[in-house]
């Protein structure tokens, strides 16, 4: 189950019955050492800790090292939010103090209180474990894997509100032209996380309106490596999550007049301290 907790997924694990949450990926959002972390869960919570196949962050299963979620805050507690970047301390402390509420929450309600309405961060996150899902299905062979990767699409597609392909469309032949969008949404978090803003639709308005060029500059400026290029702008006008609306004038909130921009459909209120992410 991909749980939207702020700007992360935290992979949560149904294992007998019994929620388990995969660690690894907490411990590297959080900026500590996954080496040290895999020891320390070893040494002090062997009882309570599981090797579980799931799909990775990468799109690769494999069997990953998950934590028992009532166990989760004593981890989470032993990591000093003053032995880590400072830049990493507010996180972990939001982490502490609200994580595992966060995570029990959704498991204990049922779907229809585990998400009302994602904010932007939180769509665009979901977005792209569903990106990295689908790809994995492109390529794997493997019948159980298959099944096993397929069972998360459909739950990460029902958070976002859209529809489950049927498994057996998916293969290795068949495109879908959303996964060619990865690289655009990991470069805008890239710059997300660095406080640039790109979206020029006004604040609040639900819209996304992107002007390439303008992009294209911050894209150098922050030095990621990234082009629109004719497969990038095909995959772009098939965006289903944001919707892609048309491409025409539209008035900047960033450049205080009309520019031509390309036009998506958004989520709807995002929460003030997202603001960078897809605001005005």
């Amino acid at each position: 189950m991909p749980v939207p907790f702020y700007e992360d997924i935290v992979v949560l694990v149904e294992q007998g019955n019994e929620p388990y949450v995969a660690m690894k990926p907490i411990a590297e959002s959080l900026g500590v050492s996954w080496q040290g972390q895999h020891a320390k869960l070893g040494e002090r919570f062997a009882a309570t800790i599981k090797e579980i196949l799931i799909v990775a962050e990468d799109g690769k299963p494999r069997g990953m090292t998950c934590l028992h979620l009532r166990k989760l805050p004593a981890w989470l507690y032993s990591i000093g939010p003053n032995k880590v970047k400072p830049e990493l301390r507010d996180k972990i402390i939001r982490y502490q103090e609200e994580c595992d509420d966060a995570l029990w929450n959704y498991w204990a309600e049922g779907r229809t209180a585990r998400i009302a309405a994602p904010s932007v961060s939180q769509h665009i996150a979901l977005s792209r474990h569903r990106l990295t899902l689908l790809k994995e299905l492109q390529r794997s062979n493997d019948v159980g894997v298959r099944a096993a990767v397929h069972e998360q699409l459909a739950q990460t597609s029902q958070l976002l509100g859209l529809s489950v392909p049927e498994l057996m469309t998916i293969g290795k032949d068949d495109p879908f032209p959303e996964a060619s969008l990865k690289p655009l949404w990991d470069a805008l978090e890239i710059l997300d996380r660095r406080g640039e803003r790109y979206n020029h639709a006004p604040w609040l308005s639900g819209m996304i309106y992107l002007k390439l060029p303008h992009l294209e500059a911050l894209f150098k400026k922050n030095s990621i490596s990234f082009h629109f290029d004719a497969e990038m702008r095909r995959a772009m006008k098939a965006s289903k999550q944001p919707k892609f609306v048309s491409t025409g004038p539209k008035g900047s909130s960033i450049e205080g007049k009309t520019i031509r921009c390309w036009i998506f459909e958004g989520p709807l209120n995002p929460e003030p301290s997202l603001g960078h992410i897809f605001s005005g």
